[in-house]
Order: structure tokens, then C-alpha cells, then sequence
């Protein structure tokens, strides 16, 4: 039997999502001062960006509000096809290297 998900539960299962990406990126952050230069900053910016692309992926649904869930959505899957995309070509340039 499948439960309901009211707008409030999306709204706040979405605003857990944002802030868990953000703190990904701010933990990722301090790590990139610490670890400067060579691979591993390379990876964390990697991260970064990724999880950046997600961010604005999620955060692109709050549009469907003020713009419609067909516009919102469709900007959803162009940002998560970009950020995966992202990760498939810099985790390619590691095993080229």
C-alpha cells in the first residue's frame, strides 16, 4: 500500500536534500585548503563541482511554483545529466593519466 506524500513532506525532504549537499561542499572546501595541490585536490574539486550540479538540480524544482512542474523538472534532469556527465569525464581523465 503506498502512502502519500503531501507538497510539504517534497518541500521538506527537498530542503534536507540542499543541505545536505551543502555541507558536502563546505567539508569539501576545508579539505581543499588543507590538501593543496596534486591529485587529491583535483578529486576534491571533482566533488565539488559535482555535488554543485546536484545542488542546482534540486534547487531548480523550487521553480515549478512560480514557473510549472514541466519547466522545473526539465531543468532538474539538464542539471543532473550535466553533473553526472562532469563525473564521468574528470573520473575518465584519472585512468587516462
Amino acid at each position: 500500500m503506498m502512502m502519500p506524500m503531501y507538497l510539504t513532506d517534497v518541500v521538506l525532504s527537498l530542503c534536507l536534500m540542499l543541505a545536505v549537499y551543502l555541507i558536502i561542499m563546505i567539508v569539501f572546501l576545508f579539505a581543499r585548503r588543507k590538501y593543496k595541490g596534486g591529485l587529491i585536490e583535483t578529486v576534491i574539486n571533482l566533488v565539488i563541482c559535482t555535488v554543485g550540479f546536484l545542488f542546482v538540480a534540486d534547487f531548480s524544482l523550487f521553480l515549478s511554483f512560480q514557473y510549472g512542474l514541466k519547466l522545473a523538472f526539465t531543468i532538474h534532469v539538464i542539471f543532473k545529466i550535466i553533473s553526472m556527465i562532469f563525473l564521468s569525464v574528470g573520473g575518465m581523465k584519472f585512468f587516462v593519466k
